[in-house]
C-alpha cells in the first residue's frame, strides 16, 4: 500500500509547505509546476505586452483539442466559456427567448436537490418566464426518481454525474436514454468528474455538457468549456457576439469589414477575451500534464487512498462513503463523525493540523489526487 500511495506523477507538482496537507482538489486543484512557470512567464511579458496575433487564436485551438480528448467528442464542438455557469446561462437564455423553437410547450425542468447552486439558481430564474424547476431527493435511488418524473412536459433534465458534496453517482447513460425517449433536452455539468472519469461515451446522446476547468482539469480559476451537440450549435444563439468569434478576426487590419459568419461552430459560443493569455498558457500546460498522467491513473490512485483510509479509520466513531461501491466516486468522498455534535470539533482539529478539506452538507469532503501520498494519509488518520 505504501508504494501505491506514492505516485511518480507527484514529480509534476511542487512540494507542499511543511505542516500542510492538501486533500481538497474538489475545491480547487493544485497546479503542475509547468503551468505555474508559464503563468510567471506570461506575467513578465505584461511589462511589454508583445502578444502576436496568432497568440489570440492558436492556443485556443490546441486547448480545444486536448479538452476533446479528455472530455470526449471533437474540438469542433468544444467552446471555451471561462466557467461552467456561462454554458448553463447560454442554454437558459435560449430557453427564455426561444422556448417554442427549442422545447415547444414543455416547461418543467428536472434536477436533484443539493446539486451545485449554478445548476439550480439558473433555472429558478426562468420561473417568471413560465418554467418550473422540480428537484428530486438526493441520495440512493435519485436516478430512479428522476426517471419516474420524466414525462412529455419536461423541457430539460439538468444533472451532474456525481454529487459535489459526497461523490454519490447518478446513472448517466440510463438518465440520458430516458430523457431522449421523453423528448427532453439534457444539460450535464461534469465539473467534478472530467479529469478523473473516462471521456464521455459516444453511445450517449448529450445535448449540453458544461464544466469548470480549475478543479480536476487542473486549470487556473476562470477556465471552463461547453460542449454542444451539432444540432444545438446551429439552433442556439450565443450570449455575446464578440469580435474574435467571427470569420476574418485574425486579420486585425480588416476588422471593420464586419463579418456575419462565425469562425467555427465552437468559436460561436466562446466567451469574450477567451484568449486571456495567462489562463490559456497555464491551462494548456496543465492539460498536457493531465493527458500524460491519464485520468485512469488518477482514479486508481485516489481509490487506493480511500481504501487505505477506510482500513485505518475508527469505524465506531466515523462513517465513510462506500469506496468500493459502483455508485460512489473514489476521488471525492464524505467522512463524518457518527455523533453530529462532534462535527465542529473535528473540523477545527483538522484545520489546526494544516489538513485542508471542505465542510459540505454536515460532513467532511475529502478529495485526494496523485500529489497526495502516504504521509498525508497518516496525518489525516492521526487527526481522526
Amino acid at each position: 500500500m505504501a508504494n501505491e500511495l506514492n505516485h511518480p506523477a507527484r514529480a509534476h507538482f511542487l512540494e507542499m509547505p511543511a505542516g500542510r496537507v492538501f486533500l481538497n482538489s474538489a475545491y480547487m486543484s493544485r497546479k503542475p509546476k509547468v503551468a505555474i512557470e508559464s503563468l510567471h512567464e506570461t506575467v513578465d511579458r505584461l511589462a511589454c505586452p508583445d502578444f502576436a496575433v496568432e497568440e489570440f487564436f492558436e492556443p485556443l485551438e490546441r486547448v480545444r483539442a486536448r479538452l476533446a480528448r479528455l472530455v470526449g467528442g471533437t474540438s469542433e464542438r468544444m467552446s471555451l466559456t471561462g466557467s461552467a455557469s456561462y454554458g448553463t446561462a447560454t442554454l437558459a437564455w435560449n430557453l427564455r427567448t426561444r422556448a417554442q423553437d427549442l422545447v415547444g410547450t414543455r416547461r418543467r425542468i428536472l434536477g436533484v436537490d443539493g446539486q451545485f447552486p449554478s445548476n439550480v439558481q439558473t433555472w429558478q430564474h426562468l420561473e417568471p418566464f413560465g418554467f418550473q424547476l422540480e428537484l428530486v431527493d438526493a441520495g440512493p435511488g435519485a436516478t430512479d426518481r428522476l426517471i419516474e418524473s420524466l414525462d412529455t412536459d419536461v423541457a430539460l433534465l439538468a444533472i451532474e454525474p456525481l454529487s459535489w458534496t459526497d461523490g454519490l453517482r447518478l446513472d448517466v447513460p440510463r438518465l440520458h436514454k430516458a430523457a431522449r425517449e421523453a423528448g427532453a433536452l439534457t444539460l450535464t455539468d461534469v465539473t467534478q468528474s472530467m479529469g478523473v472519469d473516462e471521456p464521455l461515451p459516444d453511445t450517449v446522446d448529450f445535448d449540453v455538457v458544461v464544466g469548470g476547468g480549475y478543479k480536476w482539469l487542473l486549470g487556473p480559476y476562470g477556465t471552463g468549456f461547453m460542449r454542444l451537440s451539432s444540432e444545438l450549435q446551429e439552433k442556439l444563439e450565443p450570449l455575446e457576439w464578440n469580435w474574435k468569434n467571427f470569420e476574418g478576426a485574425s486579420d486585425f487590419n480588416r476588422l471593420t469589414e464586419y463579418q456575419t459568419a462565425f469562425a467555427s461552430p465552437a468559436a460561436k459560443f466562446d466567451h469574450g477575451e477567451s484568449s486571456a493569455f495567462m489562463r490559456m498558457a497555464a491551462w494548456e500546460k496543465s492539460l498536457a500534464v493531465l493527458e500524460e498522467i491519464t485520468p485512469a491513473a488518477i482514479a486508481a490512485h485516489t481509490k487506493a487512498f480511500g481504501q487505505a483510509l477506510a482500513a485505518r479509520m475508527d469505524g465506531d466513531r466515523f462513517t465513510l462513503s462506500e469506496i468500493e461501491s459502483d455508485h460512489q466516486a473514489t476521488h471525492l468522498f464524505r467522512l463524518a463523525p457518527r455523533d453530529p455534535a462532534d462535527f465542529d470539533a473535528l473540523s477545527e482539529r483538522l484545520a489546526s493540523r494544516g489538513i485542508e478539506v471542505s465542510r459540505r452538507a454536515g460532513g467532511i469532503r475529502i478529495s485526494p489526487h496523485v500529489y497526495n501520498d502516504m504521509s498525508h494519509l497518516e496525518a489525516l488518520v492521526a487527526a481522526l
